[in-house]
């Protein structure tokens, strides 16, 4: 896969965070871009934090394929873990300057642990088959 499918859907995910990160209501059924389903599970009290996480998720399995891919090492890893980490704080900022919305450490958290979950769950079994293969 070439390396501007993975700077694109990167870029679609980065953007897609800070769009609903900076829409003034901070319950995004209001706004009526979601399918409502996806609405009433996000605007449910219980989900407010954990919602951070589903994106990064995504953007931690671009991360890391795209990681696996060009067979960086581990201090790459770590700098795209920091990097998906700065998206979220930068994303958490910008609500300071909205009325309704607020700057929420639980967000920063739940985005950092969605970025790792999505880089672990694709490097982990890939990982594992390369252990595999080497040790046979």
């Amino acid at each position: 896969m070439r390396l501007s499918v993975f700077y694109s859907f990167l870029l679609l995910g980065v953007i897609i965070v800070f769009y609903f990160s900076w829409i003034p209501e901070p319950r995004l059924g209001l706004s009526k871009s979601l399918p409502g389903w996806i609405s009433r599970w996000t605007d449910n009290d219980a989900n407010m934090n954990l919602r951070t996480a589903i994106p990064f998720v995504f953007l931690g399995l671009v991360a890391a394929s795209w990681l696996l891919k060009a067979k960086r090492l581990w201090y790459w890893w770590v700098s795209a873990w920091l990097g998906l980490v700065t998206i979220v704080v930068i994303a958490e900022a910008g609500q300071l300057l909205l009325p309704r919305r607020h700057f929420d450490w639980g967000d920063i958290a739940w985005g950092a642990a969605g970025s790792a979950a999505g880089m672990l769950l694709l490097a982990i079994p890939i990982l594992f088959i390369r252990l595999i293969k080497t040790a046979s």
